[in-house]
């Protein structure tokens, strides 16, 4: 009888589920078609997953009545149009790249992340300032000198201790769950931006329910695979639930719901199998820059 090594993956939904609990700073040491067979495991998780926490978020107002009005609303075509544009190739890209890019021990990749979710979100520093002086017209330019240098300072600090034997590495292996949680729950959270209003705000969490599992599952992918497989498995989601949107209009609410059915039904599907095989996908080993 063989026994599996303590670090084999064989299958990757309770991998994934056990490393949400707990994070750890390895990925999987395997071959490409084992990691493509890991990213259908896992956007099977994430269908289910989501359509759940859709439910939720959807059903928000008719129990707690919070004056949503998300940016899209009554513009299916619009919509479909940036879904088709942006929101299937472009916006998964870039957003990986935003929060989830410097998951690894890579100042490089910290200092890309950090910059461009600062740049894009933070508040503007010193806008009463430039208000006074007359100078507000050059407040851009001025927040993303200031976020730069301050991405810029802490990578610096960072390689400091790295001169002196403190190795970034070993502090992100330290504190990797910090780094999973932090990408998940700003990665959720940025996205009430989508949404014009949004009254009782301590509920506002539930708005974003989706997106907070989208971000456990990129981060885990991220992690554990690499980058790229996560920029995939986001644009494979972002894909399936704009063609429900597609059918939808060409078909009307029952076109919708068949395609959403057909969704969750293969989801079902690939989970119970993900479940059944017994093949090993590859081992882990310890995360490297």
């Amino acid at each position: 009888m063989n026994t599996l090594s303590p670090n084999a993956i064989s299958n990757p939904i309770l991998d994934f589920f056990a490393f949400v609990r707990r994070p750890d700073a390895a990925h999987i040491v395997t071959s490409r078609k084992a990691k493509l067979l890991i990213i259908v495991s896992l956007l099977g998780l994430s269908i289910l997953l989501s359509v759940a926490g859709n439910v939720v978020s959807t059903s928000i107002e008719t129990f707690i009545p919070m004056e949503t009005e998300h940016i899209m609303a009554g513009e299916d075509e619009e919509f479909l149009r940036y879904m088709a544009i942006a929101g299937i190739p472009i916006i998964p890209f870039f957003e990986e790249v935003m929060f989830r890019l410097w998951l690894a021990p890579n100042l490089l990749f910290f200092f890309i992340s950090f910059s461009l979710v600062t740049i894009q979100f933070a508040p503007m520093p010193f806008i009463d300032l430039l208000r006074a002086a007359g100078l507000e017209p050059i407040a851009p330019l001025v927040k993303i000198g200031f976020y730069l240098a301050l991405g810029g300072l802490i990578v610096l600090w960072f390689w400091w201790r790295d001169r002196r034997g403190q190795r970034y590495a070993d502090f992100f292996h330290r504190y990797v769950a910090v780094y999973y949680y932090v990408s998940v729950i700003v990665f959720g959270l940025l996205h009430l931006t989508n949404y014009t209003t949004v009254g009782a705000w301590w509920f506002a969490p539930l708005l974003v329910l989706p997106q907070l599992i989208g971000g456990f599952i990129y981060g885990y992918v991220r992690i554990r695979i690499g980058f790229w497989y996560a920029v995939l498995l986001h644009m494979a989601d972002n894909l399936l639930f704009t063609l429900g949107d597609v059918m939808n209009m060409l078909f009307g609410p029952l076109g919708g719901v068949v395609w959403l059915a057909v969704l969750v039904l293969s989801s079902l599907a690939i989970v119970v199998v993900t479940f059944k095989q017994s093949l090993v996908l590859g081992e882990k080993a310890p995360l490297q820059a």
